[in-house]
């Protein structure tokens, strides 16, 4: 099993993007703040082009109104009767002083002397405070008008407020229906990307739409097809040429067997036995691929790793195993397992330093999985690598030398036959160094258990 180097890779840590949280780097999320963002300034502007454009020549025009209504209704010489009256309609109060005595429409209307002194300020906002006019009378009197059109204008401003936040929250959450139900051929995207970063090659993304996400979903399939071609045509050259290169080794052996023995016998034998095993371990992965090769029966977990362990008891650095069950029964295959466990356990002692510790192996169950932990303190695989480990034929030392491992197949095997039993195993590197590969076995009544 040669899926590794002596390299020690720094520890891992995620990218800063990646540490933010989802929804702050979501599309959506971007557009509903500008949407909002836009609504704020609409209404932002429409409130700044009253209150310093319409507002100040409004209220001029309405004070000139105003005075000259003033004017004309004390040259009427209305009595107090006249005035309650059109108080009660147009908010108009009044106070007279003059020869026929004096009255007001309103307790808290100011004298005229007051007016005439400055005790009381005049308002430059016509409609937003209560202004006064002082105005002769025809008999020489004084009539004292005050308009109080500030709380009805209040009210009309308060309305005005209400039904432009109420315009922009319905604008807001139209527009969030909206650009959902529009985005979501990019969310169904998104997903099959990831299904087939995860391996899932047989992904296909509905097509729901003919705009620009419908052409780029279809453009999506494509490349999934010609990316399983491409795939299924690595794998059948492979086999094709494993099963045609077993007969000239069938006759590479008869021929050696006929030679005298000798040392430059004995080394060509020895690669010979080492390809066998190579096109031997190929045909096992393509047919874990198809599904064939395995005989489930249901049988406990726990002996086959302590066999598997027993073995390794006399290799440097050892190994421990740390249960929580003493049973774990499921439908596996025995020897497939088996190699599983060897092929881990091999790897770890390959790569073990002089003061590695023994590797530890915890078993536990977590509801209807099984879950076995293999954890050694090695040199550990690159960050870099990680996603790539259990491909066929890869290393992370690239040289292929012999003397650094073998041709990169075992955890390729360890993955389909994990695969096959409906489980999976992963890698994570550890804090410090060395890595630790989780297997996962579905117990019975588990989805996908065999």
């Amino acid at each position: 099993m040669n899926n590794r180097d002596g390299c020690l890779g720094a520890s891992v840590r995620a990218p800063a993007s990646a540490r933010k949280p989802r929804a702050l780097r979501s599309v959506f999320t971007k557009l509903v703040a500008i949407m909002v963002a836009m609504a704020a300034g609409l209404l932002l502007l429409v409130a700044g082009f009253f209150a310093f454009i319409v507002g100040p020549n409004l209220h001029s025009s309405i004070d000139e109104l105003l005075r000259d209504y003033t004017r004309h209704l004390a040259a009427t010489a209305p009595d107090l009767a006249t005035a309650k009256e059109r108080a009660a309609r147009v908010n108009l109060h009044v106070r007279y002083e003059g020869p026929a005595g004096a009255w007001s429409t309103a307790p808290d209307m100011p004298t005229i002397d007051e007016i005439r002194r400055g005790a009381v300020a005049q308002r430059s906002a016509v409609l937003l405070n209560r202004n006064y006019y002082l105005v002769p009378g025809p008999d020489g009197g004084t009539y004292l008008f005050g308009w109080s059109l500030g709380n009805r204008m209040n009210q009309i401003h308060t309305a005005l407020v209400a039904l432009l936040l109420g315009v922009m929250i319905a604008v807001i959450v139209i527009t969030y229906f909206t650009l959902r139900q529009l985005l979501q051929p990019l969310k169904r995207l998104n997903e099959g990307v990831d299904r087939l970063s995860a391996g899932e090659l047989d992904v296909v993304v509905a097509e729901s739409t003919h705009d620009e996400f419908g052409r780029l979903t279809e453009a999506f399939n494509r490349m999934v097809g010609r990316v399983q071609g491409m795939i299924a045509a690595r794998d059948q050259l492979l086999l094709d040429v494993s099963h045609e290169l077993r007969s000239p080794l069938t006759r590479m052996k008869v021929a050696l067997e006929l030679m005298p023995a000798n040392p430059r016998r004995d080394g060509m034998a020895a690669d010979v036995t080492e390809m066998e095993r190579m096109i031997a371990e190929l045909l096992e992965l393509e047919r874990l691929r198809s599904g064939r090769g395995l005989e489930i029966v249901r049988q406990d977990l726990m002996p086959i790793l302590r066999d598997v362990v027993a073995t390794f008891e006399s290799t440097a650095p050892g190994v421990r195993i740390v249960a929580a069950k003493t049973e774990i029964f499921a439908a596996i295959d025995a020897e497939k397992v088996r190699t599983v466990f060897r092929n881990l356990l091999e790897n770890a002692a390959k790569y073990a330093r002089p003061e590695s510790r023994p590797v530890e192996i915890s078993v536990r169950q977590e509801d209807n999985t099984a879950v076995i932990r293999v954890t050694d303190d090695g040199p550990g695989i690159p960050e870099s690598e990680i996603e790539s480990v259990f491909e066929p034929f890869f290393r992370v030392d690239r040289s292929r030398s012999k003397n650094t491992g073998g041709y990169g197949l075992g955890l390729s095997i360890c993955k389909r036959i994990m695969q096959a039993h409906g489980g999976d195993i992963s890698l994570e590197r550890n804090r410090r160094s060395g890595a630790s590969f989780i297997l996962t076995f579905p117990l019975e009544g588990a989805p996908g258990a065999p």
